[in-house]
């Protein structure tokens, strides 16, 4: 069988992507030896693959088992979890930075801009804490600040963009959805990737936990196959894990306000630029008339 008959049946993502699902299965029935092994095993099939074949989605799938074996090889330093992500998360910013300089991703695909990021601030804003009320239904997870002051809320927040909404979100949206959908479509693209961003989750153990990321997945996917934005995508990412770990936890009925004033801001945004645009189109229909 030629190489041109296994990516057209998509035979060439079947074994990647079936040892990292296994892998996840194991650790989520407690055979973490196990699912380190198949991750591993993973890694190391697609980096051989990639040196003989050409195939940008093995960049973006082996980024899956090298966050998984850095997660699980990461020494624990502090008693406070908090602190443990920025040593999770930071080294993964090399084989990104890698993937964008060797031009496996540009950045326009990567979704590295600014361009509308005013406009969906607020809807980035409404759909994290959503995702994290509901989470928090799921998980009910404990405190990972001493205390909701507004200097552990920053650092929270900071972290939980900056690190794991940034890094997250270019693994699963940037990375492996803009390739899924270059290969599968939109929507196969979108619920493919979804599936393994709730897959990775499997460490909580919990089943309800992997439904729910997998949905809070298809939800990112749908704002970043929208806005194009990385930056907007980290955004309700990392929005999201502030509102579970933090606001939701601490303040129930605020959450609900915050909700409504971001979903407010986003109509009113979206009213108003809606209103600039058609009074900037008019303008430039009237110029072209006086210039005829």
């Amino acid at each position: 069988m030629k190489l041109t008959d296994l990516r057209k049946y998509n035979l060439d993502l079947i074994l990647p992507v079936s040892l990292v699902i296994l892998a996840e299965l194991l650790i989520f029935f407690d055979q973490l030896k196990a699912g380190i092994i198949v991750h591993a095993l993973n890694l190391t099939l697609l980096i051989l693959s990639s040196i003989y074949v050409e195939n940008r989605l093995y960049s973006a799938l082996m980024l899956l088992p090298l966050f998984r074996l850095l997660n699980v090889a990461m020494p624990v330093f502090f008693k406070l979890t908090l602190y443990s992500y920025p040593l999770t998360y930071a080294p993964m910013f090399l084989p990104i930075l890698l993937i964008m300089k060797e031009g496996i991703l540009n950045r326009s695909e990567a979704g590295i801009t600014l361009r509308g990021f005013w406009l969906y601030l607020p809807l980035a804003m409404a759909a994290g804490l959503a995702l994290g009320w509901g989470e928090y239904q799921v998980l009910h997870p404990g405190m990972i600040i001493p205390s909701p002051n507004l200097e552990n809320l920053l650092v929270l927040s900071l972290i939980m963009i900056l690190f794991v909404g940034v890094v997250e979100e270019f693994v699963f949206r940037s990375a492996l959805q803009t390739m899924m959908e270059e290969r599968l479509g939109a929507a196969a693209g979108i619920l493919s990737t979804s599936l393994l961003f709730g897959f990775m989750h499997s460490g909580y153990h919990l089943p309800l936990e992997v439904i729910f990321v997998s949905l809070a997945g298809v939800v990112f996917g749908l704002l970043f196959w929208a806005t194009r934005s990385l930056p907007i995508v980290a955004l309700a990412h990392g929005v999201t894990n502030v509102s579970l770990f933090a606001v939701v936890p601490n303040y129930p009925t605020a959450t609900f306000y915050l909700l409504g004033i971001s979903a407010l801001w986003f109509l009113a945004v979206a009213f108003l630029s809606r209103k600039i645009d058609k009074k900037s189109l008019k303008q430039y229909q009237e110029k072209l008339q006086a210039k005829e």
